[in-house]
């Protein structure tokens, strides 16, 4: 495609802005902020940032995710989940790597496991095994 030429999976090119709302699925291949509000599935192998005035209630599928407004559902981040210091996150999350800044909301269950091509058998140190099983979970709220 001519008009991607020299842009990156990282680099915005696309905006779901405020008083906009999807309902359904959406798939995207370039980094997509979302600063109106998604209702359904979204799917892509970039970067979802959701914006302060961002609302996404989905399962979501992605390769990393930025949360600065408010999430309700399942995230599967292929690479990171970030929970900016006014992001609110209310559901589960899988990853390989969860940032949570100071200031942020995390009310749910979490699943930090090792990229598959680690070397530590798909856990990392985060993921504890307790006597009824290999499941951890974590819930945080600010106080």
């Amino acid at each position: 495609m001519r008009f991607m030429r020299g842009k990156t999976k990282d680099e915005t090119i696309s905006h779901l802005g405020e008083g906009t709302e999807l309902s359904g699925e959406i798939s995207f291949v370039n980094r997509l902020s979302v600063n109106g509000v998604i209702k359904g599935k979204v799917h892509s192998d970039a970067i979802l940032e959701i914006g302060p005035g961002g609302k996404v209630d989905a399962e979501v599928e992605v390769r990393r995710i930025l949360i600065n407004g408010e999430f309700h559902g399942t995230i599967r981040a292929s690479e990171r989940v970030e929970i900016l210091k006014d992001g609110k996150v209310f559901g589960d999350i899988y990853s390989p790597c969860l940032i949570i800044e100071a200031g942020a909301v995390f009310e749910g269950r979490c699943n930090v496991s090792a990229p598959k091509d680690s070397g530590m058998g798909g856990r990392s140190s985060a993921t504890a095994q307790s006597a009824q099983g290999p499941k951890s979970s974590i819930s945080l709220a600010q106080v």
